[in-house]
This record gives C-alpha cells, sequence and structure tokens, in this order.
C-alpha cells in the first residue's frame, strides 16, 4: 500500500518510501469512544452529578482561556459541552484567546476554534496580544529572573476555566499546563525571558524535572494563578488527533496526570539510529516553519551524524515569526550565530540556534511551499516534491540506506531505549 503523507490540505508520498520503517501513532490503541462521549465520561467520573453546577452556581464572571488556532487543542468540545449547564452562557464574561507570542486570529481562525460556540461568544472574544505593554500587569519576578507580566482582562474574573492539551515539547517537555498562563497570557518580554532558556541542557523533549524553561513558567503561573479560583481542563489527543483522555482539576497536578497518560501515546520505542528520518508536521503545526520545526526536533533524536532529516511540511504561510530566520539568514558563519545567541538572546533565536547544531552534524532538507533560494539562505536545501529530496538524501547515504518516516512529526517522539 502506497503511504501517503499530509501536505497541507494535500497528501503526497514517493516512490523511495517502499522499505522505510513507518514510526506511526495509528499502530497504537485509542479506544473506541467518540470524542465528546469520551469526554462527557471523563467529566462525569472527576465531577458528578453535581460538582460542576455547584462550583459555577457562586460565580458571576466566569473567564474561558483556550488556545488559538496554531495549537491542535479540540476546545470547542469542551465549550460546547459546559453550554449544556444552566446558566453557564450568561456567566461567561469572557473567551481569551491564549495566542502567547503567536499572531492574532482571524474571524475564521475563531470559527474553527469554537465551532458550535461561535456565535454565542463571537462578542466576548478577547485575542492576547503578547506586545502591547499597557495592557499587561506585573506581578513579580520568579527566582530565574524573568519579570511577569499577565493580560489585564483576565482580572475581573471570580473563576478561570483553563483549556488546554498536553504532548510532547521540544524544549518545554510538554505542552499544555502552565503554558496558558506562560507564554499564553503573557507579555512578549515574559515569553522571550522564559524561552530564553531553552538552549540549556536540561531543556528537552519529554524532560520536566531539571527542565529550566518549564521549572521557570511553573513558578509563574503559581505567582499568578494560586490566589485565583480555576479549573484545569487538559485534553490527551492520540493519531489523527483524536482525544484519548482528559484530566480535570487544579492547573498543577491535572497538567501532570496529563503527561503521565500522554506518554503512552506519543513516545514509541525504535531500535538503533537511521540515515535518513522523514519528519511529517500536519496540519496545523504546518503553517510556518517556525512551528513546523518540532517536526525536525523530534525526528533527530535517532538521526545518525552524517544523515539526512527532510522535513515535510507545506508552510503554506511562509517562515513564520521572523526573528530566528533574521538571524540565520544574516551570517553564513555557523559560530557566528551561536555567538550572537549567546551575547544577545531574543525570542526565537534557540529556533536558529537548533537548526545551527543540527546542520554541524547531519544534513536538513525541507519540501515546502517555501522556495528553495530562501531556504538555502538558512542552511537547509527545500524541495517542492519529497522524490527528489528522497533521491538527493541517497546520494549522500549510499543505496540501501535505513529510512524512517514519522507521519505525526512534530507529537511523535522515538525513543531509543525502553518503552515510555
Amino acid at each position: 500500500m502506497t503511504l501517503e503523507l499530509h501536505y497541507g490540505e494535500e497528501k503526497i508520498t514517493s516512490t523511495y518510501l517502499d522499505r522505510a520503517e513507518i514510526l506511526a501513532l495509528e499502530d497504537r490503541d485509542v479506544g473506541d469512544l467518540q470524542p465528546d462521549l469520551l469526554y462527557r465520561l471523563r467529566f462525569e467520573e472527576h465531577f458528578g452529578e453535581e460538582g460542576f453546577p455547584e462550583i459555577i452556581s457562586g460565580k458571576e464572571n466566569i473567564g474561558l482561556v483556550i488556545n488559538d488556532r496554531d495549537r491542535p487543542t479540540p476546545s470547542y468540545i469542551a465549550v460546547e459541552h459546559m453550554l449544556g449547564f444552566r446558566g453557564f452562557n450568561d456567566k461567561v464574561g469572557r473567551v481569551h484567546i491564549a495566542t502567547g507570542s503567536h499572531s492574532g486570529q482571524t474571524d475564521e481562525d475563531l470559527r474553527i476554534l469554537l465551532r458550535g460556540a461561535y456565535e454565542i461568544f463571537r462578542d466576548r472574544v478577547h485575542i492576547h496580544s503578547a506586545r502591547d505593554r499597557d495592557s499587561h500587569i506585573p506581578y513579580g519576578r520568579t527566582s530565574r529572573g524573568t519579570d511577569l507580566l499577565f493580560d489585564r482582562e483576565l482580572e475581573d474574573h471570580d473563576l478561570l476555566v483553563l483549556i488546554n492539551s498536553v504532548e510532547p515539547h521540544y524544549f518545554a517537555g510538554f505542552t499544555g499546563g502552565r503554558k496558558s498562563i506562560i507564554p499564553g497570557m503573557a507579555h512578549f518580554d515574559t515569553i522571550e525571558k522564559n524561552h530564553s532558556h531553552a538552549l540549556s541542557e536540561g531543556s528537552k523533549t519529554l524532560g520536566l524535572a531539571g527542565n529550566p524553561v518549564h521549572e521557570d513558567m511553573v513558578e509563574a503561573a503559581h505567582i499568578y494563578i494560586d490566589s485565583r479560583d480555576h479549573i484545569s481542563i487538559q485534553m490527551v489527543q492520540g493519531p489523527g488527533k483524536v482525544l484519548t483522555d482528559v484530566k480535570f482539576g487544579d492547573l498543577f497536578d491535572s497538567f501532570d496526570r496529563a503527561v503521565s497518560s500522554s506518554l503512552g501515546r506519543f513516545c514509541i520505542p525504535v531500535q538503533g539510529e537511521f540515515d535518513i528520518v522523514v519528519s511529517v508536521a500536519a496540519s496545523p503545526m504546518d503553517r510556518t516553519l517556525y512551528q513546523a520545526q518540532k517536526a525536525i526536533e523530534n525526528g533527530k533524536i535517532v538521526l545518525r551524524d552524517g544523515g539526512v532529516m527532510i522535513l515535510v511540511a507545506a508552510c503554506s504561510d511562509g517562515i513564520g515569526q521572523s526573528a530566528f530566520w533574521d538571524l540565520l539568514t544574516m551570517y553564513r558563519d555557523p559560530e557566528s550565530i551561536l555567538r550572537t545567541i549567546d551575547n544577545c538572546y531574543v525570542l526565537g533565536y534557540h529556533k536558529a540556534a537548533k537548526i545551527v547544531q543540527l546542520t554541524r552534524r547531519a544534513h536538513l532538507f525541507t519540501v515546502s511551499k517555501i522556495g528553495p533560494e530562501e531556504l538555502e539562505k538558512g542552511f537547509i536545501k527545500g524541495y517542492s516534491d519529497l522524490d527528489s529530496s528522497m533521491k538527493d538524501a541517497i546520494k549522500i547515504t549510499g543505496e540501501n540506506p535505513r529510512v524512517l518516516v514519522i507521519p505525526e512529526g512534530t507529537v511523535t517522539v522515538p525513543h531509543r531505549h525502553d518503552p515510555c
């Protein structure tokens, strides 16, 4: 059977993948329940019949905090379900889109994020703007020196409902949980300082203990959320973005339990290293190179030195946030790039550093809609089709290479030792 890979709204394949090994999440059991039914089951298990109505009964201004469209969180499942409780609609003061440092959302983005709840809440949506200094309030500083500034629009709520999803992240360890607050609703300077730790040795996929990015986020989230009533909803998704589990409760405890659940979904054992790794960034993580890079970071874990990493990502919106690309294309000498980062960190520079570090030991190809001449400026060889990239990769590795294909590269973590 021909292996077809996601490429924007299309599917692509290559004749060179016939003998490739496939690291597919589809091989893992995801259960039989439909997402909305699974959500309701987990909700009832946690709250019981009257638990949630009792929580919201005395509240007058509930704030919902959901991820933007750049993150694959099915927030609408939770929002639509809560609409079924009497009085909930009238108690919601704002639906906050936790964009972090990302750009604002279009009306079409909001329709996709809220689905059946869009018409109800469209006039109550607040889109976080990280660069608007006046819209943020100071909350002190973490022990690592991160000055905390959070969106003032959150201030008037007497209950916050934080909806997120948990999957591996290449320098925060895992997404979800505390990320609703930081970077989700934080000022750009706060995000930048936190992310400056991304080049530390402990900042890696699956790593939480000893991870300075994660630990700084947890401390920041505690400072902000500990004095506030809140409900945390942490979703875990499996193959094809199918909901496989949900954890409720306190922000930190629900996150920890969701991490444990997600390990069995995203971490897959493999034997040895590969000559060629084809890692696919599926929608919505394929919209920009900035986001799609997560597929590179996961795939390179099992790429041998001198091998070829092939990122497949349509990147229909181009490069994305430009800081890392501006730095990558500023010098032709990788060492100059790393020295610049050491001297002055700017949000996004960690992505430039990780690309440079990879290209010092291996080759990086990208199949995308970005012009090859543009990618070449950033140490990446660009292609418009997978066959051509595979053909050139085999010229480097030699005939009969060991090839690994990761169809969900942004969330699938190859594990070279014992199974997670």
